[in-house]
């Protein structure tokens, strides 16, 4: 009798199935402070994180009641961070030294993300939209939209036009590879927007600016070491295409005429098209000099880099942003440029999870009023007014469902707030100390961004309409009233004649009539 063969040892099995061994290693800690222009940076050990680092673990009543957590030993159940209604924990160490499990509540980021589900607003990708002073300007794209939601690198889906360009000379070298075959130049890829423009939120290659040295060393023995010999097949594709290009260019500016014969113009053009495609290894090196030296003067804007070391490595765009006016701006050349963190690739999804909305276009539905034209308005708390013991803000910080958001009312449309109300526009100006738990006013939040840090922007608008009213209760449960009563067009339609003469005259009888009653009727 055979014995039936298992397709894993047990201890592969048991680590399969256990909770313990699921949990993702955490993330690095993220940084808090705030540098002042002194050079002063402010830190709390205690502020709430932009983004979790850990795993958020939960469990059943029953198992909970136990202290049964899916971990190396159950939990406290006396705990105080375990006595609450719905309790959420992330474990910071499975083991101490004192054998012990070291946990914390989950709580702050799970119910933030419970929240931002309640206001059901979308997560867009524009950071650039995001900072302006209004919305007049143009929409931010949805976070999942095809050009922008794309990890694959297939030819017709996600690449870009430098992609594209050397997925073409991959082609080429393929061809020009066999023996006897003549030399053909690479026809540029077609024009297609949904393909030229696509912006990828995750790269195969890692971010160059933001790896250590020793990380750029080990990537550089490993990676690209082994692919030396591969890049230069390309790289000697690419030169003979710039080279073809370069001779046909300078042959069409020149006077030379084509023979007026029809066969001879063919054999003519021929004949010209095998010169231009005759490249000796001298114009090959030729080639890798003037490119070295383009890379030199300008790196991330050469060819080079551009249409082969990008495409080639899948790596993110690299930019430069000029700091002359930063308030640590250095006086050397070299010193004046720096890596531009908002053109870095994100550390997750677009929409990091929070929302899978792609717009607002949903009709919010009040069960008295019915459909609304915008939404119940946001209660957010002024954490920090416009202004302070040293200086004036442009703008308040608000509080919105676990965020910190500014206050662009002032800059949005503060002429149409104040004639609804005029005190709007100083709600925020200094801190409220009487209000039991702070100021608070009504925003609607239009959309919120995902930077690439992890931290989250949100665009808000205040709520000056009447939805405020709504949102209040202010709501009177009865009927319309009825506007011009005095000249009610039912009350003399009695009296009006139709036109017909029998019908007129039965009219005027039945009025006779009518008055005859009322007028042999006992008053009482």
């Amino acid at each position: 009798m055979a014995l039936r063969r298992q397709s894993c040892s047990p201890t592969a099995s048991l680590l399969r199935s256990s909770r313990l061994f699921a949990l993702p290693a955490p993330l690095p800690r993220p940084s808090v402070g705030e540098s002042s222009g002194a050079g002063i940076t402010r830190a709390s050990d205690t502020a709430t994180l932009p983004y979790p680092t850990h795993q958020a673990i939960a469990t059943t009543k029953s198992s909970q009641a136990r202290g049964d957590w899916g971990l190396k030993r159950p939990l406290p159940v006396r705990s105080r961070l375990l006595k609450a209604s719905e309790p959420v924990v992330r474990v910071t160490q499975l083991d101490t030294i004192e054998h012990v499990t070291d946990f914390d509540s989950a709580s702050d980021h799970v119910r933030t993300r419970q929240k931002w589900e309640e206001m059901a607003v979308p997560v867009m990708k524009g950071l650039m939209q995001m900072r302006r002073f209004d919305l007049s300007g143009t929409a931010p794209v949805s976070a999942f939209e095809r050009r922008d939601d794309t990890t694959s690198y297939d030819s017709g889906l996600g690449l870009d036009e430098a992609g594209l360009y050397l997925h073409a000379l991959q082609r080429s070298a393929k061809k020009n590879a066999k023996k006897g075959r003549r030399f053909h130049p690479v026809a540029p890829p077609p024009v297609n927007v949904d393909v030229h423009n696509t912006k990828r939120w995750k790269h195969d290659g890692p971010w160059l600016p933001g790896m250590t040295a020793r990380d750029f060393t080990h990537y550089l023995a490993t990676q690209i070491a082994t692919r030396r010999q591969e890049f230069n097949t390309y790289l000697r594709e690419f030169i003979r295409n710039e080279i073809y290009a370069t001779r046909q260019l300078a042959a069409s500016q020149s006077s030379e005429a084509p023979p007026m014969d029809t066969p001879e113009a063919e054999a003519w053009q021929r004949a010209r098209a095998r010169q231009w495609a005759n490249t000796s290894q001298k114009d090959m090196d030729a080639g890798i000099k003037a490119l070295r030296r383009e890379t030199a003067n300008n790196p991330l804007a050469s060819k080079l880099v551009t249409k082969l070391i990008i495409p080639f490595l899948r790596l993110p765009t690299i930019k430069f942003k000029h700091t002359a006016y930063a308030q640590d701006a250095a006086t050397r050349d070299i010193d004046r440029y720096t890596f531009d963190q908002e053109s870095a690739p994100l550390s997750t999804h677009p929409s990091a999870g929070l929302s899978y909305l792609r717009t607002r276009a949903y009709v919010a539905n009040h069960p008295i009023l019915g459909p609304q034209s915008a939404p119940a308005p946001i209660p957010a708390r002024v954490v920090q007014p416009r202004t302070l013991a040293s200086k004036k803000e442009s703008y308040a910080k608000l509080g919105v469902a676990g965020f910190v958001a500014n206050d662009q009312f002032l800059n949005t449309d503060s002429y149409s707030a104040n004639r609804f109300n005029p005190d709007t526009s100083r709600d925020v100006e200094t801190i409220d100390v009487d209000t039991p738990g702070g100021k608070k006013v009504l925003v609607q939040p239009l959309f919120g961004s995902v930077m690439n840090d992890g931290r989250m922007l949100i665009k808000l608008l205040r709520s000056v309409g009447p939805e405020v009213a709504v949102a209040r209760g202010d709501l009177d449960d009865r009927p319309p009233v009825r506007e011009n009563v005095d000249k009610d067009p039912l009350r003399d339609m009695g009296t009006q004649k139709s036109g017909v003469r029998d019908l007129d005259e039965q009219s005027e009888k039945a009025r006779q009539l009518s008055g005859y009653l009322q007028r042999m009727r006992p008053e009482t």
